[in-house]
C-alpha cells in the first residue's frame, strides 16, 4: 500500500492510498489475475496524529477471476494484515482501542480515545473485550483461592492466583464447592492450595484435587481467634471511666465554679414527648430481649426465634449473648455561643438558677418567659453555652475522641499488648482482674497469637487442650474448628505460603470493577483482569 496524497480537512487528516501490485490472487482458486473489473473506496480509521483523527482513503480494485472453473466471478484485492477485510479501523488502531478497554474500561476508555483523536463508543470497547482471545495460563503448582463480592450478598466470584508468579490465573462466578471442584478437575496439576477457613473451599479442594496440600491462611486464623474474644465482649456492658480527665479541665469547662452542673433541673413537670418516646423505646427493647430469652430457654432455635419475633438471626445471637437489655443510643448536641442585650435584664436570675443546678435550657426559658422575656429559646441556648466553657480546640477534640475509642473494652482487649500505652495497659489489667472469664479468654487469644508467630505445632496442640478445658463457648468452638481442619492448619504453620498475594489481587480487581461504572459483569471483568 502506498500513500499518494495527504490532505487536511478541518480537524481530520486524510491519507490517499492505493495498492501498488499489478495482480491479485483469487481467494477461492488462488489464480493470479490482472483484469480490473471495478474500483471502490474504503475509509478506515487509523491511529491519530497529535490529537487529530486520521482517515485512510484507500482505493481498492476489484479483479475478474480468469479461471473459468471458479465459482467466483470477481473479487476484491487483499489490503494485507494492516487492514483486514470489512474492518472499519486498521489493525494498529484496533490494538490501541483494545489496550484502552483493558486498562480503563468502556466509559473512561471512550473518553480517552475521543481525546486522543480516535472517537469510539463505550459499547465498541466492551465488544472488543468480549471478542478478544484471552491468554491461557498454565495450571500453577501453588494456587491461591479466595472469594470477592461483585455485589455484596448477591453476586460473588472466586479468584485463582499463581502464588509463584503472583499473576491471576482465572476468575469464575460463584464460591461454591462444586464450582471449585469442577475447576480443579479441569486444571490438573495443583500441588499446594492456600485458602481461607471457608468450608466450601475445603470441600471443593478435597473433591477436585485430593492430592493437593491445603494450607489455611494464617491471617484468617488470627481473625478467628480475635472473633472468639470479640464474641465474649459483646455480652458484656462494662463502663470504663476515663482517667485522663482532671480537675483543672473541669474548672475550665465550668467558669462559674458549679460543682453539680449536670444535676437535673428542679421541676415537677411531666416528661417531654422526646423523653416519653425514649422510655417507650426502652420498654420495647427490654420486652423483646426478655421474649428472646424466654424462647431460647424453651428450646427454640435461632431460625424459629427470628421468625416469631420478626428480627434477623444475627440480632437473635446478639440478644442472647447480652446479659442485660440493649441500651438506647444517646445523642449529645452542643449549640454555639452568643450574647444579646435582650437577655441583660435576666442575667442575674439565670446565674442564680444555673449555680443552683438548673442547666436545662427549656426550663430556664419557661421561667424567664413568665417574667416577660421576649426572645427565643435558641437565643437563650446560645447565651448559656458560654457558661458551659469554650469549645475545645480541634486537636483536643480529636484527642478526646481518640481517648474514648481507646478506652473501649474492645480496643484494649483486641489490640496487641505491645501497641498499648502504659496507662492503657494498667486500665486493661484492672478490667481483667474484675472478670475471670474475660481474663481467661484474653490469655487464650494472646497464646494463640504466639503459636502463629512461632509456628509451633506442638504448642498448638497444648493450646487446643487449654481452650477446650476453659469451657468458654467461643474458644471451644474455635478449637473444634481447628481440629476439623487440622491438616490445613498444620500446613499453615510449616509451609511459607499464604493468601496475602491473593488479597492484594482482590483489591486490584475491585478497583477494576469500580472503573466499569456498573458495566463489569463477570465475563468483562475476567477479560480485563486476564488481559492486563
Amino acid at each position: 500500500m502506498a500513500i499518494r496524497q495527504v490532505a487536511v480537512d478541518g480537524p481530520i487528516v486524510r491519507l490517499q492510498a492505493e495498492m501498488i501490485t499489478e495482480s491479485a490472487p483469487c481467494p477461492s482458486c488462488h489464480t493470479q489475475s490482472t483484469k480490473i473489473h471495478d474500483r471502490y473506496v474504503r475509509r478506515p480509521a487509523d491511529l491519530p496524529w497529535r490529537g487529530h483523527p486520521v482517515r485512510l482513503v484507500v482505493t481498492v480494485r476489484r479483479f475478474r477471476c480468469v479461471n473459468s472453473a471458479c465459482d467466483r466471478a470477481t473479487f476484491a484485492e487483499n489490503c494485507g494484515p494492516d487492514l483486514p477485510r470489512y474492518a472499519r479501523r486498521t489493525a494498529d488502531a484496533q490494538v490501541y482501542l483494545f489496550q484502552l478497554a483493558c486498562t480503563s474500561g468502556g466509559e473512561v476508555g471512550a473518553r480517552l480515545a475521543a481525546g486522543a483523536g480516535l472517537p469510539v463508543s463505550p459499547d465498541t470497547l466492551l465488544r472488543l473485550l468480549r471478542e478478544a482471545a484471552l491468554p491461557t495460563n498454565p495450571t500453577p503448582h501453588v494456587l491461591g483461592v479466595d472469594d470477592l463480592a461483585l455485589r455484596r450478598r448477591q453476586v460473588y466470584a472466586t479468584i485463582f492466583v499463581d502464588l509463584e508468579t503472583g499473576r491471576v490465573v482465572d476468575l469464575v462466578e460463584g464460591r461454591e464447592a462444586e464450582m471449585l471442584a469442577k475447576w480443579l478437575t479441569a486444571h490438573p496439576g495443583v500441588e499446594i492450595m492456600t485458602r481461607d477457613r471457608a468450608e466450601a473451599y475445603a470441600e471443593g479442594a478435597r473433591t477436585g484435587a485430593p492430592q493437593a496440600v491445603q494450607v489455611a491462611d494464617r491471617f484468617h486464623l488470627l481473625q478467628n481467634a480475635s472473633a472468639a474474644l470479640d464474641g465474649m465482649l459483646r455480652g458484656r456492658r462494662l463502663s470504663i471511666e476515663e482517667q485522663e480527665r482532671s480537675e483543672p479541665v473541669a474548672e475550665v469547662l465550668d467558669p462559674l465554679g458549679t460543682s453539680d452542673r449536670g444535676a437535673p433541673p428542679t421541676s415537677t413537670r411531666p416528661p417531654s414527648p422526646t423523653k416519653r418516646y425514649q422510655i417507650e423505646r426502652r420498654a420495647a427493647r427490654v420486652a423483646r430481649w426478655e421474649h428472646v430469652k424466654e424462647l431460647a430457654a424453651a428450646g427454640a432455635g435461632f431460625r424459629q426465634i427470628a421468625r416469631e419475633v420478626g428480627i434477623s438471626r444475627k440480632t437473635v445471637h446478639r440478644l442472647l449473648a447480652a446479659p442485660e437489655p440493649p441500651r438506647n443510643r444517646v445523642v449529645n448536641r452542643r449549640p454555639g455561643g452568643l450574647k444579646s442585650p435582650t437577655l441583660q435584664p435576666y442575667v442575674s436570675y439565670l446565674q442564680d438558677r444555673w449555680q443552683a443546678g438548673c442547666t436545662n435550657v427549656s426550663q430556664l426559658y419557661r421561667e424567664i418567659a413568665g417574667q416577660g422575656y421576649p426572645g427565643s429559646r435558641s437565643l437563650l441556648a446560645q447565651a448559656v453555652q458560654t457558661w458551659r466553657g469554650p469549645p475545645l480546640p480541634r486537636a483536643e477534640r480529636r484527642k478526646v475522641r481518640r481517648m474514648t475509642r481507646r478506652s473501649s473494652m474492645r480496643w484494649l482487649c483486641l489490640r496487641p499488648p505491645e501497641q498499648l500505652e502504659s496507662d492503657e495497659q494498667a486500665l486493661l489489667k484492672q478490667l481483667l482482674s474484675q472478670d475471670g472469664e474475660l481474663a481467661m479468654g484474653y490469655e487464650l487469644l494472646q497464646g494463640f497469637r504466639r503459636v502463629i508467630a512461632k509456628r509451633d505445632t506442638a504448642a498448638l496442640e497444648e493450646w487446643m487442650i487449654t481452650a477446650r478445658a476453659s469451657d468458654l463457648p467461643t474458644f471451644v468452638s474455635l478449637a473444634n474448628g481447628i481440629e476439623a481442619d487440622r491438616m490445613a492448619v498444620n500446613a499453615a504453620l510449616t509451609l511459607p505460603w499464604s493468601n496475602g498475594p491473593v488479597e492484594g489481587q482482590i483489591t486490584r480487581v475491585k478497583l477494576i470493577k469500580r472503573q466499569g461504572y456498573g458495566r463489569a459483569k463477570v465475563d468483562l471483568l475476567r477479560a480485563r483482569v486476564l488481559a492486563s
